[in-house]
């Protein structure tokens, strides 16, 4: 299966994954892939796609980890706060929290790059939810 190829090749690149620009169209197109699969009918997919998202994610440079977070992170949102199976949002607020984070190689912690696709996918997320917040509480 393609996801289980992709889980291998993450695992086989030990967290190194070039993002030159030669290489950051395919992570992209890659990552549309992946995005498109935490939507998938089949719900045992979507555990395995977040793991995929978040191990690219991990595996580039700051940079490049906000540039791709754009592409999945309202999604992992979405199945972090709406998917009805408890692993799926298990997978996708794992996958927001190791592709938020610069990799252990590159000193690890939190990437500042990455908050600000982040918060605009979860504004996107939270206006869309039905998990409405009241704007009172906050007046």
């Amino acid at each position: 299966m393609a996801l289980e190829d992709v889980e291998a090749a993450c695992t086989q690149a030990n967290g190194l994954i070039s993002s030159s620009p030669d290489s950051l169209k395919g992570l992209v197109d890659l990552m549309r892939g992946l995005k498109a699969r935490l939507g998938d009918l089949q719900s045992n997919l979507k555990p395995i796609a977040a793991r995929n998202i978040a191990s690219i994610l991990n595996s580039v440079d700051s940079s490049s980890q906000a540039k791709l977070g754009k592409v999945v992170y309202a999604s992992l949102i979405h199945a972090g706060m709406n998917d009805n199976k408890k692993v799926v949002r298990d997978a996708a607020l794992e996958a927001l929290d190791r592709g938020t984070n610069i990799a252990d190689i590159d000193g690890g912690g939190v990437n500042p790059k990455a908050m600000e696709p982040l918060i605009a996918g979860f504004v996107s997320e939270s206006e869309e939810s039905e998990f409405k917040v009241s704007t009172s509480v906050w007046a």
